[in-house]
């Protein structure tokens, strides 16, 4: 949930909010035959040795400049670059991890108000926007 955080955010995660993530990837690791159990393995692992210490242990500041260092945040991995001491690990959480807990917030409720909608699709709104114009 600590490289979550700084993905999506730019400030500590609500505890709603983490509990979407928490949710997210709960699911996910039961899924997959094994695969999303071992990615979140892997990046848990990448990101506790990058730091040298458990990563969640960093404060916001700290895991928000490791992930910048490492370019942990893009998805998108050129042929020339280079990966750092962890080159398998990390070419798998960038294509892989980050993706899939980007995508796993903002399809929750939380990602949808960040975007700007006041109700979650399912959840009945507010009824008046559904009949008027809008302002």
């Amino acid at each position: 949930m600590a490289f979550a955080e700084v993905l999506v955010g730019d400030g500590p995660l609500s505890p709603v909010e983490r509990e979407y993530l928490v949710d997210h990837v709960e699911r996910r690791t039961t899924q997959g035959g094994g695969y999303y159990l071992e990615l979140y393995r892997t990046t848990a692992g990448l990101l506790d040795g990058l730091a040298g210490a458990r990563f969640s242990s960093l404060d916001l500041a700290q895991r928000g400049a490791l992930i910048t260092r490492h370019r942990l945040f893009s998805s998108a991995v050129r042929p020339e670059e280079n990966l750092g001491p962890f080159p398998k690990e990390t070419r798998e959480v960038r294509t892989r991890a980050v993706p899939d807990l980007i995508g796993g917030y903002y399809a929750s409720p939380a990602g949808w108000a960040v975007v700007g909608y006041g109700a979650f699709p399912g959840k009945c709104g507010d009824l008046a926007r559904y009949t008027s114009p809008e302002p």
